[in-house]
């Protein structure tokens, strides 16, 4: 970590380094202040900024731990814990703040009180006199969960917390906020300006921080739902919900209404053709496709996201990638991206760049640094989440190795840890027929009338997957009989048997009971992931539908249901679905259909699109 105030150094050869805009001597709040950032080191994108951000007013970075620091900065999903046993201390003798406090002191132009509690990392001890709370994740003694504040509770709370100097600093900020945004934006374009001159790990930087722009993202919705009906009691009221005599009478008297309600009926039909379940997707169609090259960068792209929990990017890539599929024609100019529905002026630039020069910068710095590409390993074992990953970089592991010998871990992680390489090869077509056949035979042994289907990629027609999705129904059972059989019968029995290996999750709520684990053919060496999904025969279609997906297809069903009044899940579609301000939903509705998949796709007015034509 650099104590130059100049630039946030990285290391690697030929990587230069970002000049720094120190801004005035009288705004440098941090001035003879020490921060230690814990991480410590530039890994992330997001981290490399906030480090910049604090030098530029005035603070210096600590590359060790020592008396001089002043403040821990401290990255979010890491605990007190965490800190204490990678310090090899008991107690941290110095201000302990989350991630957000130099920002947050930035934004108001002073040094904030760090014992806030918006402040304060998961598990720091309590002060004494301050008067303890039940943990979020902690169930009182009671037995009831406890009960979120309102929102005019938290401010009342928070106002609370604050000092008179704080305060009296808000009415300051107030009363200058129109000044302070316009010397914010300046200063953020400036930095962009900058930014851009810089190599390509700064590059990344850049990226990172402006994709992750709010208005963006808002405006990019705006734009995809812009030709859908208003949720209106009008829109349903056309000439096709009228009787015959209305449609006489409104035609001799009304011809100016009938007019209006034969547009909306055209319009209505306009607008739900936009949809991607009303468009075929294929595999051919898909490899025909003039923007192929483009897709298969983006899709790594939205890989990389994905793997890292961010959902605003992935979803953002996916609606990119989407839009492409549908272009006749190569997108090459970032003015013809920008003319396509979902995509915003940071994928416009990018897929301009692959065109023109058949490479991403922000793909090829996506694992640019030893850090980043341990934390994409360590994404990849199973049981373990983004702050999990993050939280195991953070104490010192390095290595898959590290994790199996040093590490504190969970039975799923262990499992994940030691079979990390089968878990990661894509399962060949016609093996996963293999283990679906294995598991049928098994079934119908214990119960001749229940039906093993095979779900998700393997239904599209793919030639491998990732994991093996086995759907288990019976025409005339309840969820619970076939849980009974499948979990007392079934399971046990292809353990005894050698298939299944491990158990790794198994749940029964309220939406449905899954069984989740590892299994392994009899002459193989491969554990693979196997899910068993338990389906009663009333909800058959409309599971067929979630659990073959894709996921854009299934948004794309549920958004237009949700634009018709109904509601659509894995358990069928509902009407007469009320809901209210932002689409909140105030009844369930009733069920129309569950059964038969063909069905559903009618009541939406899709045409039918057999699995294969689900690629999108």
């Amino acid at each position: 970590m650099p104590r130059n105030k100049k630039a946030v150094s990285v290391s690697g050869k030929g990587k230069r380094q970002c000049a720094a805009r120190l801004v005035p001597e009288p705004q440098q709040i941090f001035k003879g202040l020490v921060f230690f950032f814990f991480p410590n080191n530039t890994a992330s994108a997001l981290r490399r900024l906030r480090i910049q951000r604090a030098l530029d007013y005035g603070a210096s970075a600590a590359e060790t731990w020592g008396d001089h620091v002043t403040h821990v900065i401290v990255d979010k999903g890491i605990t007190y814990h965490d800190v204490t046993k990678h310090l090899h201390l008991e107690t941290v003798p110095v201000a302990l703040v989350d991630e957000s406090y130099p920002s947050e002191c930035v934004k108001f132009r002073s040094i904030l009180n760090t014992a806030q509690v918006r402040f304060r990392i998961s598990g720091t001890p309590i002060p004494a006199g301050e008067k303890d709370s039940t943990p979020v994740d902690e169930v009182p003694a009671s037995g009831s969960l406890p009960i979120k504040p309102s929102r005019r509770e938290q401010q009342d709370e928070t106002q609370i917390q604050l000092s008179h100097t704080e305060l009296h600093g808000r009415v300051a900020e107030a009363q200058i906020a129109e000044q302070q945004l316009t010397e914010q934006l300046a200063l953020m374009l400036s930095t962009e300006e900058q930014a851009m001159k810089c190599s390509k790990d700064s590059y990344s930087i850049v990226e990172s921080i402006r994709e992750k722009d709010a208005l963006d993202e808002i405006i990019e919705e705006a734009k995809a739902v812009k030709d859908l009906p208003l949720d209106s009691d009008d829109e349903h009221h056309t000439t096709a919900e009228v009787s015959d005599s209305e449609v006489s009478e409104s035609s001799e008297s009304h011809p100016k209404r009938r007019k209006m309600n034969a547009r909306r009926i055209e319009a209505q039909a306009t607008w739900q053709q936009n949809f991607v379940c009303m468009q075929k997707h294929d595999s051919k169609t898909n490899a025909e496709n003039a923007n192929t090259r483009t897709i298969a960068v983006l899709q790594q792209m939205l890989d990389y996201y994905d793997r890292s929990g961010d959902q605003w990017r992935t979803l953002a890539y996916r609606k990119a990638i989407s839009a492409l599929r549908k272009q006749p024609k190569k997108i090459a100019t970032r003015a013809q991206a920008l003319s396509l529905p979902g995509i915003g002026t940071r994928l416009a630039d990018k897929i301009e760049e692959i065109v023109y020069t058949n490479r991403l910068r922000r793909l090829e710095n996506a694992n640019s640094t030893p850090e980043d590409r341990i934390l994409q390993t360590f994404l990849g074992v199973y049981g373990a989440g983004v702050l999990q990953a993050s939280r195991w970089l953070a104490q010192g592991y390095r290595s898959l190795e590290d994790l199996k010998n040093k590490a504190p871990l969970t039975s799923n992680q262990r499992v994940g840890v030691e079979h990390y390489h089968d878990f990661a090869q894509r399962i060949p077509r016609n093996e996963v027929e293999v283990h679906g056949e294995i598991v049928r035979a098994a079934v119908t042994k214990a119960d001749a009338e229940l039906q093993v289907i095979i779900g998700g990629s393997y239904r599209r027609g793919a030639s491998d997957s990732g994991d093996i999705d086995l759907i288990i129904t019976k025409p005339s059972a309840t969820i619970k009989q076939i849980r009974t059989i499948m979990l007392e019968t079934v399971v046990p029995g292809l353990f005894q048997q050698g298939f299944l290996q491990t158990s790794l999750a198994a749940t029964s709520r309220g939406d449905g009971s899954k069984w989740h684990g590892a299994s392994k053919l009899p002459d193989g060496r491969l554990w693979r992931r196997i899910d068993l999904l338990f389906v009663p025969g009333s909800e058959i279609g409309a599971a067929l539908i979630y659990f073959t997906g894709n996921d854009i297809f299934n948004r794309s069903m549920r958004l237009l249901a949700s634009k018709k009044g109904m509601r659509l899940n894995q358990r069928g579609l509902y009407a007469d679905v009320l809901r209210g301000p932002q689409r909140v939903k105030l009844t369930t509705g009733r069920l129309v259909e569950g059964r038969d998949e063909r069905r559903i796709f009618e009541l939406l007015g899709v045409p039918w699109r057999p699995p294969e034509h689900r690629i999108c």
